[in-house]
């Protein structure tokens, strides 16, 4: 590479980190990009399964990584998003990880007793239909 593609190299990325965004949420990961065609990428974090850190030649000459995320049920093999040049990729990577690993250990048990509570309102509500139902029933049999 000649040293004067260097600083448009240079000029490019900064023009696109400049139109970047990555947000970490408690349950997603938002990624925004674009200055022209602006996307938005939302990542839930229960369905990540890798986030590889990519680091080539030209990558390291700049100091730059790639942090790309993929998910369950994604076709193919490229990331669902590719992110470079975030600021402290690693300590981004560690974070990520590190809110779905909270998140992981959360859901079991605040969903469950969710679930298992919405079902026994449901069963009872039942409960008291088929009651209803039985004493209408009883009522026209009785009836003359």
């Amino acid at each position: 590479m000649s040293t004067a593609a260097a600083p448009l190299l240079q000029a490019r990325f900064a023009d696109n980190l400049a139109n970047m965004s990555a947000k970490l949420t408690e349950r997603k990961l938002v990624v925004r990009r674009g200055l022209l065609t602006r996307t938005e990428n939302t990542v839930p974090l229960d369905k990540s399964t890798d986030m590889a850190l990519i680091q080539g030649p030209l990558m390291r000459l700049f100091g730059l990584k790639k942090l790309k995320v993929e998910t369950a049920g994604q076709s193919g093999n490229n990331a669902l998003i590719s992110l470079v040049g975030i600021v402290d990729a690693d300590g981004f990577r560690a974070a990520v990880l590190a809110q779905k690993e909270h998140l992981d250990h959360k859901e079991p048990s605040s969903n469950g007793h969710d679930s298992n509570h919405e079902q026994l309102m449901l069963l009872r509500e039942i409960r008291s239909s088929l009651v209803n139902i039985e004493s209408l029933l009883a009522r026209e049999k009785s009836a003359p």
